[in-house]
C-alpha cells in the first residue's frame, strides 16, 4: 500500500495526472469521434446536471424528490418560450430558466417544512404528473403550443468561440452543443461542490443525518431546505435548457419531462453514488452507455443477449438497466464512485494534513 501525504510532491503530481488525462480525453472526444458519439456525450452531460441537482436534495440533505423532472421542463419551456415568442438569445434563456425555477422550487419547498419521508416524496410525485397536463392544458396553449410543443427551438447559426473557430453543419453543431454542456457541467459541479464543502453544506449533511439534532445545534431548517431546493431546482432546470438547445423542440411527453424522467435522473444519481459529488457524473456516463449498447439488442438476432432477447418485440434496454441496478445495488451499495474509493485504497492512502504543534499551542492560548 502506497500512502500519500496531502500537499507533498507526490500528492500534487497525482492530481496533476489526473487533471492532465481528463483533458485529454475531454479535447479527444469532439476531435476524434463522430457526430453521433458526441451527441452520446451531451446527453450524459444532461443527465449529470440533472443528477447533481437531484444530488443536493437527496444525497446530501435527505430530502425526498421524485418531481425534478418538472424543473427539467421548466426550463426547457422557459428557454423556449424567450427564444421563439420574444426572440431571446439561446445564451441569456439559462438565466431566466435558472430564476424562475428557483422562484418555483422554494414554492414547492413549502410543504417539506412540515412532512418529510413518503409524504415529501408523494409532494414531488404530484408535481412531477401535474406539469405535463398543466403545459397540455388548452387554457395554456397560447403559451405552451399545447400537446404539440414547442419546435424550432435552436441557435439559428453556431456562435464563433475564439478556440474553436467557426462550426458548419452537422457535425459542427454536435461539437458546439458538446462544448455548451461542458461548461454547463462544469459550472454545476463546481456549485454543488461549493456548497457541499460550505458551512451551508454541512447544515444539510446534519439535517441529513439527524434533523432534530441539527436543529439543536443552531440550523434553521426553514430557510436551509426551500433554499436548497430552490438551488437544486434552478440547476436542474439548465439541464432541460440544454436538452431544448439539443433536439430543438419540447413537448409535454418529450424526454425527461414526464415522471420517467425523474425516475432515470435518481436512477443516475445512485448508480454513480448518491451523497458524492462525482457520483451523478459516473453515473450519467454509465446510463447512456447502457442504453446505447442495449437499445439494438435483440433485433438482429446476433451474439449471446441477441438471442436471448430475439423474441421480444420491444428493446430490452429497460430490463437490461434494472438488472444491472439490481447487480450494482448487491456489489457496490453506495454506488460505482463507492466502490472505485474502496478498490483505491488497498493500493493508494492519501494521509490528511495534520495540525502543527504551533497551531496547536496558538489555539490553547487563544
Amino acid at each position: 500500500m502506497l500512502k500519500i501525504h496531502e500537499g507533498s510532491i507526490k500528492h500534487w503530481a497525482l492530481r496533476t495526472f489526473g487533471i492532465a488525462l481528463l483533458v485529454f480525453v475531454v479535447v479527444w472526444i469532439p476531435t476524434q469521434m463522430s457526430s453521433s458519439r458526441i451527441g452520446q456525450f451531451s446527453d450524459a452531460f444532461i443527465l449529470m446536471i440533472a443528477a447533481m441537482s437531484l444530488n443536493l436534495v437527496l444525497g446530501f440533505t435527505g430530502q425526498i424528490s421524485i418531481g425534478h423532472s418538472a424543473f427539467f421542463g421548466i426550463g426547457g419551456y422557459t428557454a423556449a418560450i424567450l427564444i421563439k415568442d420574444h426572440g431571446w438569445s439561446p445564451g441569456y434563456t439559462f438565466y431566466a430558466a435558472a430564476i424562475v425555477a428557483f422562484v418555483v422550487g422554494c414554492i414547492v419547498a413549502l410543504p417539506a417544512l412540515r412532512i418529510r419521508g413518503i409524504y415529501l416524496a408523494l409532494v414531488t410525485l404530484a408535481v412531477a404528473v401535474l406539469f405535463p397536463t398543466l403545459v397540455k392544458w388548452k387554457k395554456l396553449a397560447w403559451l405552451t403550443d399545447g400537446a404539440k410543443g414547442i419546435d424550432s427551438v435552436r441557435y439559428d447559426e453556431i456562435p464563433t468561440w475564439p478556440i474553436l473557430g467557426e462550426l458548419k453543419g452537422r457535425e459542427g453543431r454536435a461539437v458546439f452543443t458538446f462544448w455548451l454542456a461542458l461548461i454547463v457541467v462544469v459550472v454545476t459541479y463546481l456549485v454543488c461542490r461549493g456548497i457541499v464543502k460550505s458551512r451551508f453544506g454541512r447544515a444539510l449533511v446534519a439535517i441529513r443525518d439527524n434533523e432534530t439534532a441539527a436543529a439543536v445545534m443552531g440550523v434553521n431548517l426553514t430557510s436551509t431546505k426551500v433554499l436548497v431546493f430552490g438551488v437544486s431546482a434552478s440547476l436542474c432546470s439548465l439541464a432541460g435548457v440544454l436538452s431544448t438547445l439539443k433536439s430543438g423542440v419540447i413537448t409535454p411527453d418529450g424526454q425527461y419531462v414526464t415522471l420517467l424522467g425523474s425516475i432515470v435522473f435518481l436512477l443516475v444519481m445512485i448508480v454513480g453514488g448518491a451523497g458524492t459529488l462525482w457520483g451523478p457524473i459516473a453515473g450519467g456516463l454509465v446510463y447512456v452507455w447502457l442504453d446505447s449498447t442495449t437499445r439494438d439488442i435483440g433485433s438482429d438476432n446476433k451474439g449471446v443477449l441477441g438471442k436471448i432477447f430475439g423474441w421480444a418485440d420491444q428493446s430490452p434496454a429497460t430490463f437490461i438497466l434494472g438488472a444491472v441496478l439490481v447487480v450494482v445495488m448487491f456489489l457496490a451499495p453506495y454506488g460505482l464512485v463507492g466502490l472505485v474509493k474502496r478498490a483505491t485504497r488497498r493500493l493508494v492512502v492519501v494521509v490528511p494534513r495534520h495540525i502543527g504543534s504551533e497551531s496547536r499551542v496558538t489555539n490553547t492560548l487563544s
